[in-house]
C-alpha cells in the first residue's frame, strides 16, 4: 500500500476532452486545483478550456455553477469505480478487502482532494461537496444494510454510522499518510476503522 493518494496535482484531469463541457469542466479542475478557487475566472476558464466566451457562456450561464460540475465530475469518477466492487461485496472480508485496497483517486480520494479548495471558500461548492461525500455514504451504507441482511452483521450495527466512520478513515488516514509519508499510518487507521465492522460482524 502507498501514500500517494494525495500527491501530483490532485483529481485526474483530461483536458483533451472533445466534448465542448467535459472539456471546461476539466480545464477548470486543473485551473483549482493548481491556484485555487479565486483563478476560475470566466475569462481564465474559457481561455483553458480553448472555447469561445459565447460557448462558455451557453454551457455554463451561471460561473459558479461550474465548481458544482466539478463536484459532480468527480463523483461519478468515485461511484464508476466503486459502485461494481461494493455491490460485489457479500461477506464482511469482502469489506475489508475493499477497503485495504491501495489507494486510489476512484476510492475517494479525488473527492478528498478537493476539500481544502472548496469547504469554506465557497458556498455553493461547499455544499456541493457535502452532497457527494452524503452520497457516497448513502452508498456505502447500503452495502453495509446488505451485508446486516444477510446475517454478516448483527441487529446492533448501524450501516449508517458505520459508512460514515469508514469514510473519516480513509479520508483521514490519506491525509496523514501524505503528511508524513508513511503508508503505514493509511493501515492503521483503516484497520482501527475496520475494527467497528468487525466488533458486529456475527
Amino acid at each position: 500500500m502507498t501514500a500517494d493518494c494525495n500527491d501530483g496535482p490532485g483529481p485526474r484531469l483530461d483536458t483533451s476532452e472533445p466534448d465542448s463541457r467535459a472539456r471546461v469542466v476539466a480545464a477548470a479542475t486543473a485551473l483549482l486545483v493548481r491556484h485555487g478557487v479565486s483563478s476560475l475566472s470566466p475569462a481564465r476558464v474559457q481561455a483553458a478550456a480553448d472555447v469561445s466566451r459565447a460557448e462558455l457562456e451557453q454551457l455554463f450561464p451561471d460561473p459558479d455553477a461550474i465548481v458544482e460540475a466539478i463536484v459532480s465530475t468527480q463523483l461519478d469518477a468515485v461511484f464508476r469505480a466503486q459502485r461494481p466492487r461494493l455491490d460485489g461485496v457479500q461477506q464482511v472480508g469482502d469489506l475489508e478487502r475493499w477497503l485495504l485496497d491501495p489507494p486510489t483517486p476512484e476510492n475517494g480520494c479525488a473527492l478528498g482532494s478537493l476539500i481544502h479548495l472548496l469547504a469554506d471558500r465557497h458556498d455553493r461548492g461547499h455544499r456541493a461537496l457535502a452532497d457527494a461525500f452524503a452520497q457516497w455514504k448513502t452508498l456505502l451504507a447500503a452495502t453495509l444494510s446488505r451485508l446486516q441482511a444477510a446475517g454478516e452483521l448483527d441487529r446492533g450495527a448501524d450501516p449508517g454510522k458505520l459508512a460514515t466512520g469508514l469514510i473519516a478513515a480513509l479520508q483521514g488516514g490519506h491525509l496523514l499518510a501524505h503528511l508524513t509519508q508513511d503508508a503505514d499510518q493509511l493501515h492503521a487507521t483503516l484497520e482501527m476503522a475496520f475494527d467497528q465492522v468487525r466488533a458486529h460482524a456475527t
